[in-house]
């Protein structure tokens, strides 16, 4: 087993890529920080490539009268929205309240109008529609429900894409990222000394570092005792699971509803198809596996809540997605019988002695704080001098958008399948777009759409693979676009167009790919 060293001194090392880890990589490098981040599999492999998709204000947390988590979340959702209007969109939620909802039309009105106001008027305003209206807005509902709309916002693409772009700006500001590189030791003599094995290769790498932020999500106590670091708060863990199925309603909407066990959940746009979800199931391990349960759970509930022409069986499921929620439920020795009822508040602690910031719990939504108050802890540490962090996050100016497509419509044509291509290219790639159009200018092949609706080109799959660390399949076709959510494996075999581009992969990527 070869081993090197990384004579670089590093500034802060990072452990961790998951939407916690790639937003302090970009903050900090953007501070002019020399950093590095190591994550032992992809980036966003684990809790943050399984979410619901959402950025919300937590509209659930009203019934536990947690008015101010969801201040701070709205704020941090309307602060997304305004800084990427692409990569982010306002979509509203149907909710058909049924006889499992925990209230009635009136209540529900209520409710909504407050979350409205608490989240700053900054979406649209919400409204009832009594049982007659909604069947006509919503002809998957059943009859004789009324129904409340409301608005937050969700991630068009996958959850794991937006976090790649913090990854993508951290290596822009010149940090080290490295995927599947496990950290598997840890020492502390004034600085430290870090071992890190290679997934791939079983190289293993010697890293030094003033500091360390333990962003690891669930593994989160773990990698606090591999560091040495005892830490106040506990971690409960909640798997979520999601099913991805055709496309079961035609708005552009979330529908949602209350299941047999009174817990929200919801139908969701994943591309041209539905996904449905989520659970919320206590666990032990940081291990995620869907069980028969959790798919037998999901259909009944779905069959039950919604007017289907007939009902979903487990042969319509495309793809599943199954994630472990990493709860912060206070001291080590706290109660934790209520577990179900714990938010998805973070709690930031700080090792001054070792110089170790650890990140407990959070979502997606919070991401710019939980950059920000990284920020903050590791500034205690007197590193040095740091600079002004600017154009760490946010999209590019919409005149470069506009530039972008005029100059790509004639390459792509016209047409619904053009246009799509042309804007998710922009929505995904911003200003790199650019080079993916000039793939597609010197190859007409390039130009075709993948799959029929999901406005991928090839273009864009050979851009992706030479230039965003893919190393596996489904750094690919799960994390980095969002193709094995919306097909089937045997939909993804059968594909002539991507399997021409996979082979060509091959000579870049390790072998998993080929």
């Amino acid at each position: 087993m070869s081993k090197s060293k990384d004579s670089t001194l590093y500034d802060v090392a990072i452990i961790g890529g998951g939407i916690n880890g790639a937003v302090s990589a970009a903050r900090l490098s953007a501070s002019g920080l020399k950093v590095l981040l190591l994550e032992r599999g992809d980036y966003a492999s684990t809790t943050s490539q399984e979410s619901s998709n959402l950025v919300w204000g937590g509209i659930k947390y009203l019934q536990s009268y947690e008015f101010g988590l969801v201040y701070k979340l709205c704020r941090s959702r309307n602060q997304l929205m305004r800084c990427y209007p692409n990569r982010i969109r306002e979509i509203g939620f149907l909710a058909s309240i049924g006889p499992t909802s925990p209230f009635g039309r009136v209540l529900g009105l209520f409710g909504t109008m407050a979350y409205w106001v608490i989240g700053g008027f900054a979406t649209k305003m919400p409204k009832l529609y009594l049982a007659n209206r909604a069947t006509v807005i919503e002809p998957s509902f059943i009859p004789g429900r009324a129904a409340l709309e409301y608005f937050d916002a969700e991630l068009p693409d996958n959850d794991s894409r937006f976090v790649w772009d913090f990854i993508s700006t951290a290596k822009r500001f010149g940090a080290q990222v490295c995927n599947y590189s496990e950290l598997v030791e840890a020492q502390f003599d004034g600085e430290w000394n870090l071992l890190a094995q290679d997934a791939h290769t079983a190289e293993k790498i010697e890293y030094r570092a003033k500091s360390v932020v333990n962003a690891t999500g669930p593994f989160a106590a773990g990698v606090s005792e591999l560091l040495g670091v005892t830490p106040k708060s506990r971690l409960v863990l909640s798997k979520g699971v999601h099913l991805i199925v055709p496309k079961i309603h035609n708005s552009d909407r979330v529908l949602a509803f209350w299941d047999e066990e009174g817990r929200m959940f919801y139908v969701l746009p994943m591309g041209d198809r539905s996904m449905i979800g989520t659970t919320d199931t206590r666990v032990d391990s940081e291990t995620k596996e869907v069980t028969q349960e959790d798919r037998d759970f999901l259909l009944r509930q779905i069959n039950k809540e919604m007017n289907l022409e007939r009902p979903l069986v487990e042969s319509d499921i495309i793809s599943e997605r199954c994630g472990v929620r990493p709860l912060v439920a206070g001291s080590s020795k706290g109660d934790t019988s209520d577990w179900h009822k714990l938010s998805r508040k973070h709690v930031i602690e700080t090792a001054i002695e070792k110089r170790v910031v650890t990140v407990f719990g959070g979502k997606l939504t919070d991401c710019l704080n939980v950059g920000d108050e990284v920020f903050a802890a590791v500034k205690k540490f007197q590193l040095g001098k740091f600079g002004v962090a600017e154009n760490w996050y946010g999209e590019e100016s919409k005149e470069s958008q506009q530039s972008f497509e005029k100059a790509a419509r004639p390459v792509f044509g016209s047409g619904p399948a053009a246009e799509l291509i042309v804007s998710e290219l922009w929505r995904r790639h911003g200003s790199s777009a650019l080079e993916i159009l000039e793939l597609a200018r010197t190859n007409e092949e390039l130009r075709e759409p993948i799959f029929e609706g999901l406005g991928i080109c090839g273009a864009e799959v050979r851009y992706v693979l030479e230039h965003e660390q893919v190393k596996t399949a489904d750094d690919l076709l799960r994390r980095r676009l969002p193709i094995a959510m919306c097909r089937s494996a045997s939909e993804i075999a059968q594909n002539i167009k991507l399997n021409q581009l996979l082979p060509y992969a091959a000579s870049t990527s390790p072998k998993e790919l080929a």
